[in-house]
């Protein structure tokens, strides 16, 4: 079927975005109804970037649904639900510069009330801030489940990632080392993103990642940028214990910037993802072609 949509980006990480919040328009209620992002193939060309609109990821804002959290005074504040779908169609996790782009996207509609808001994701209730400089600050969840391997440090943000560092990133082979990781038996049946670090200095990280559903190295990774600073938190927590902590992050599409309070252990919480996400056109999906690659 047809649809609307809008194409934003974070830092070049590129979404394709349809607002169902509020199916006024014949077509919003008919695409509700017939629920077609759960069409896996069509939705897989719609991101192809020769056959389709071109995109990492797509985003379907739902209509609120009720949140489970420990404040329920919060759900009536609940903008939308998010729904994110990977570039091969599937189902995604927490997408973080996605979420920051929903987020813009309801700022500019007026979802929200002034310049912050909360909505709901797969991880739960999250926060955002449209800040003076025009950039979204996306409220994190607390991580979870970190080890240490041999391979790096796996952390789950949302998402799940594992962080190695390197040296010389710039010229580091990410496509070739990060599908070998990300298809790892250590991380079956999933599988999961992999990131690649180099510290700059104590308060500036470059990194490159590796996305799993998009198969391939993405301009920026915000769940990817939460993990990174979250290991470099903990392994300098003599310098950022009890404090405050900003770190610049720099990733091949543009920079971003993870905050958030730092305990005496040097783990962080109330951590904020904040970065630039933007408009870049709107268009009409003119639906599954049944394109096929010849080879």
């Amino acid at each position: 079927m047809q649809f609307e949509f809008y194409k934003y980006q974070a830092c070049g990480n590129d979404f394709v975005l349809v607002d169902l919040r509020s199916p006024s328009a014949n077509w919003a209620s008919q695409a509700t109804d017939s629920r077609f992002w759960q069409n896996e193939t069509a939705m897989r060309l719609c991101c192809d970037r020769r056959f389709g609109i071109g995109a990492d990821g797509i985003l379907i804002l739902l209509p609120a649904q009720s949140s489970k959290t420990d404040n329920p005074g919060m759900d009536s504040k609940v903008a939308f639900h998010l729904h994110y779908l990977n570039a091969d169609g599937k189902e995604g996790s927490l997408c973080g510069n996605g979420s920051r782009c929903a987020a813009a996207h309801a700022f500019r509609k007026g979802y929200f009330e002034g310049n912050s808001g909360t909505f709901t994701a797969s991880d739960g209730l999250h926060q955002v801030m449209l800040t003076e400089d025009g950039w979204i600050a996306l409220g994190m969840q607390a991580p979870k489940d970190r080890r240490v391997l041999e391979l790096g440090t796996f952390i789950n943000t949302g998402s799940p990632h594992l962080v190695v560092p390197v040296r010389d990133l710039v010229n580091y082979p990410v496509e070739r080392e990060g599908r070998a990781l990300r298809e790892h038996s250590l991380f079956l049946p999933g599988g999961t993103n992999v990131n690649f670090v180099e510290v700059i200095d104590l308060n500036h990280l470059k990194i490159r990642t590796y996305e799993r559903g998009v198969e391939a190295e993405t301009l920026s990774c915000g769940t990817g940028a939460v993990a990174c600073v979250i290991l470099h938190m903990q392994q300098n927590s003599a310098e950022f214990m009890d404090t405050f902590a900003e770190i610049n992050l720099q990733f091949r599409g543009g920079q971003m910037i993870v905050c958030g309070q730092v305990d005496s252990t040097g783990s962080m919480h109330q951590i904020q993802l904040k970065g630039p996400a933007s408009c870049a056109f709107k268009g009409l999906w003119m639906g599954y072609t049944g394109k096929t690659y010849l080879w």
